[in-house]
Parts: C-alpha cells; structure tokens; sequence
C-alpha cells in the first residue's frame, strides 16, 4: 500500500477521532519500534501526565461507563480504590510468565517463537525475534461496589506492583505470595476521603 500527497491532499494535524486516539495511544506505548528521535520520544511519553488524572471511579461506576462507551474505543483515565481479589501465581510459569518481543512488547507466539506484529510489519527479521521474559497475569480487582474481572497485569506494571522482576522458581513465588499476603491494611480514613459519593 502506498500513499500519494498531491496539490488537492488535505492534511489534518492531530485529528480528534477515536481511530487517531487509538494510533497515537498505540504509538505512545512502543515508540521504539518507529525508532523515534529523543525529542519526539520525550514529547509522547509526556503526553499523560499521572499528576493530571483526578478523576476517582467505583468498580460500578467503571462498568457504567464501559457500557456507555460501547463502541468507542476512546481510553479513559482515572483513579479506583480497589484491592487485588484475585491473583494466581500457581499456575505453570507458562501461563504467568511469557516472552514478549523487544520491539513492540507484544506476546511472542510460544510455538513458533515469532512476533506476530513485527513479522507482518517488517518480513525481512521474522524469523529472529529478540524476547524477553515478562509478567502476563490476570487478576480481579474489587472494592465496596463490585469486581472487576480478568483485568490485565502485565509487564513493567506487574513488575511495579508486585515489587519483582520475573521469577521462574516455585520457592520465589511462594516468597512473593506471603510478601504479598502479609501487607497491611489501607487507612479507611483517608479510604472514604477519596471515594466518590454514589449518586455522581
């Protein structure tokens, strides 16, 4: 496929579209792959500031606004209070750990150990495709109003959240699971202060 500017091509600047928001997001998350300038670099990771999300969801309130986005695939940000209900580090280190490729940190297929995305945008490096090992879990997280089910920790994120890198012995993964199960109980005060009233 191949494009054509002529003296009749318009050409929009940052278009506010769903489609344009997904491309940039998506561009945002693996500028490595388009081997981008450091400047450029800089200017997209910038792009959302932490510090500017305010806005506090209930687990309700998050399913509410899922369903009326139906069809939008617009992303949203904001904040929930919620714990992880459910997090399953048992299974076979196949299924939470898995090698993702180095350029767009996509899953690699475990069979053919080829990256799915990379080999159908550049052919020539199909068949070798740096990996590296990474968290891939899913987990349930729940507050006063509901759960969430089968969210995605994935990652750098697990890493963060769990405060390890990829562990691959069963004696680590019971060390990270009383680590984990040994954690103290969140201030309700400053809990309820950050909640959002039900009615909004």
């Amino acid at each position: 496929m191949i494009a054509t500017v002529i003296s009749k091509t318009i050409i929009t600047i940052n278009p506010d579209t769903a489609e344009a928001n997904i491309l940039f997001n998506f561009i945002r998350q693996s500028p490595e792959m388009l081997d981008l300038d450091d400047e450029m670099r800089d200017q997209i990771r910038e792009s959302i500031n932490l510090q500017t999300i305010v806005d506090v969801y209930t687990v309700e309130q998050l399913k509410t606004k899922t369903l009326q986005n139906e069809g939008k695939p617009e992303p949203f940000y904001g904040i929930i209070f919620a714990y992880i209900s459910t997090l399953n580090i048992d299974n076979e280190a196949s299924k939470v750990i898995r090698n993702r490729c180095v350029k767009c940190h996509y899953v690699v297929n475990e069979k053919t150990n080829t990256c799915s995305f990379c080999s159908s945008t550049n052919s020539l490096d199909a068949d070798a495709v740096p990996m590296f090992a990474s968290f891939d879990l899913l987990v349930d997280l729940t507050d006063h109003t509901g759960t969430l089910h089968f969210c995605s920790l994935s990652d750098i994120i697990a890493e963060e959240t769990l405060g390890h890198t990829v562990i691959f012995s069963t004696t680590a993964r019971t060390g990270l699971r009383v680590k984990l199960l040994s954690c103290k109980l969140a201030d309700p005060v400053e809990a309820c202060q950050n909640l959002p009233e039900k009615g909004k």
